[in-house]
């Protein structure tokens, strides 16, 4: 999901995929986005994962204690995107990120 948002937001640049510390990540080395854009990147997969388990739940797919469960697992494992966006939010005015295979480079507007 953060790969489709990479690609939303800079059509033109690559997007690699990887597995670190047991997560799958997605980075899109040397791309530079607002701060609105990278948050977005940030919160997509929790964003759309959450609204289709509760798509699922509501129309009787799935049981309320396998919903629970679910979204209890993918809302720990998106901590770290959670993390990055409370950064970002630290920041006022307008701000550059860089997405980079180690992280984010915060340039700020100065």
């Amino acid at each position: 999901m953060h790969g489709l948002f990479f690609k939303v937001f800079k059509k033109d640049r690559k997007v690699k995929f990887g597995f670190k510390n047991g997560f799958a990540y997605a980075t899109s080395p040397h791309s530079f986005y607002s701060k609105g854009k990278f948050i977005w990147i940030c919160l997509a997969p929790f964003t759309f994962i959450t609204l289709i388990l509760l798509s699922a739940v509501s129309l009787g797919f799935i049981p309320i204690n396998l919903f629970v469960n679910m979204a209890s697992l993918h809302a720990a494992a998106c901590v770290g995107d959670f993390y990055w966006v409370f950064l970002l939010s630290r920041h006022l005015g307008n701000i550059l990120v860089e997405d980079t295979e180690q992280g984010m480079t915060v340039y700020l507007d100065n």
